[in-house]
C-alpha cells in the first residue's frame, strides 16, 4: 500500500466513525430522600452500591439529594449544585407532591421520568440503558406526577 492510501485511512476511516458513532447521551439520576423513610434507607444500602458497581452506570452522573418524607423538592439553596439548574424542572416533574422516595432520570438535561418509588438496580440500569438507545424503555415514563396518587399526569409520548 503506497504511503497517500496509508494517509487517507489513517485520516479519512476516523473522521468516517466518528460522523457515525452516536454521541451518547448525557444522562443524571437525582435520587430524593431521608433518613427519616426506611424504604430510602433500604434502598441506600442495597440498590445503589449494586448501581455504582454495574459497569452500565458508568458515565451516568448520581446525585443524593436529602429530602425528609413530608417536604416537596428541596429550596435551590438546599440542592446539591449540579441539582441547582433542574430546580423547576424537578419541581414541574413533581406536582408538587411530598413523600419519599422521589427520583428522576433526567437525560440531555430535561426530565425523561419522574417516579416515586424505590426502584430495584436492575430497573434503573435498564432504564439507563434504553436512554441510551440500546433497547425500549422498561416502564411506562412519566412527565409529571400529580400532587397525590402514583398515577402519571403527564406520561411521556
Amino acid at each position: 500500500m503506497t504511503r497517500l492510501a496509508w494517509l487517507f485511512l489513517a485520516v479519512w476511516v476516523p473522521a468516517a466513525l466518528a460522523q457515525t458513532t452516536p454521541a451518547q447521551p448525557d444522562i443524571h439520576l437525582v435520587w430524593m430522600g431521608g433518613d427519616d423513610c426506611p424504604p430510602c434507607k433500604a434502598w441506600r444500602t442495597t440498590e445503589l452500591p449494586q448501581l455504582l458497581a454495574a459497569p452500565e452506570f458508568q458515565g451516568v452522573r448520581f446525585s443524593y439529594v436529602v429530602k425528609p418524607i413530608r417536604a416537596s423538592v428541596p429550596p435551590a439553596a438546599q440542592l446539591p449544585a449540579e441539582v441547582r439548574p433542574l430546580k423547576e424542572a424537578l419541581d414541574r416533574a413533581s406536582g408538587g407532591r411530598t413523600g419519599s422516595p422521589q427520583a428522576a432520570l433526567v437525560v440531555n438535561g430535561q426530565v425523561y421520568d419522574y417516579y416515586v418509588s424505590a426502584r430495584p438496580a436492575d430497573t434503573v440500569l435498564e432504564m439507563i440503558g434504553a436512554a441510551r438507545g440500546e433497547w425500549r424503555y422498561p416502564l411506562t415514563r412519566c412527565l409529571q406526577m400529580p400532587a397525590k396518587g402514583r398515577e402519571c399526569v403527564v406520561p411521556a409520548p
